[in-house]
């Protein structure tokens, strides 16, 4: 073989290399595109609906009140986890969440009579339910005479 195609074929091995080892290196790297986190505000009701058929106890809730409405989308920050943890009800609704922003949505819905509720935590890095409590309302009043 002459010094020629030596070099060449050197040279041809060497960029494959790095060809190669650039593929390995950043392909696996999310793109700046798939990296930008979802933003909590602009998620749909159908989008909340569809996570929510995912998790047995709610999908029972949609089953069985098909009425139901989405009472309130609530973005849990840091902040709002450890205050809801550390405050006096639904304290369940926010034990065991990572202190992480811009990754749960808490979810309420209530049926049309407004006698059953379901409080639900959307996880949006797993795309899951993290959490989801059926809610009976309870109303107390005196009539009026």
């Amino acid at each position: 073989m002459s010094r020629k195609n030596t070099i060449i074929l050197i040279l041809s091995l060497v960029v494959l290399l790095v060809a190669v080892g650039y593929f390995l290196i950043y392909s696996n790297q999310p793109t700046e595109e798939n990296n930008l986190p979802l933003d909590l505000s602009n998620v749909s009701d159908d989008q909340i609906i569809s996570l929510l058929r995912t998790n047995e106890d709610a999908l029972w809730y949609l089953d069985k009140y098909k009425d139901f409405r989405i009472e309130k989308k609530i973005i849990l920050t840091p902040e709002s986890i450890v205050a809801g943890q550390e405050g006096e009800n639904f304290k369940e609704v926010y034990q065991d969440l990572d202190l992480e922003a811009n990754r749960y949505l808490r979810a309420d819905l209530m049926n049309a009579a407004g006698s059953w509720g379901l409080i639900s935590v959307l996880d949006f890095k797993t795309n899951s339910v993290a959490k989801a409590f059926g809610l009976m309302m309870l109303s107390a009043g005196i009539e009026a005479q």
